[in-house]
């Protein structure tokens, strides 16, 4: 079975894009791809256009580094998208 992706993060950046082909056998491992891709794209994008690094997290929250990087990753679930479909 064949699989294509799209990704990309909620809100004004206007949510998952294009379907790509996925080099994934598996719908598990497309997901996965998906997902990933999705997390890369939200991390260009960290500290830029309202979306917080983990040194803003830390510094605007005053908490430490572990902690912050735990706001970080629950931050990015909130704004990344990602689906895969069967071609």
């Amino acid at each position: 079975m064949e699989y294509q992706i799209r990704f990309g993060l909620s809100g004004g950046f206007g949510g998952a894009g294009e379907w790509e082909d996925s080099s994934a056998t598996t719908e598990r491992d497309a997901m996965n791809e998906a997902y990933e891709a999705a997390c890369q794209e939200y991390d260009s994008y960290a500290g830029l256009h309202g979306l917080r690094s983990v040194e803003q997290i830390m510094e605007e929250d005053d908490v430490d580094a572990e902690y912050a990087e735990e706001v970080y990753q629950q931050e990015r679930e909130d704004w990344i998208e990602y689906k895969i479909r069967t071609v």
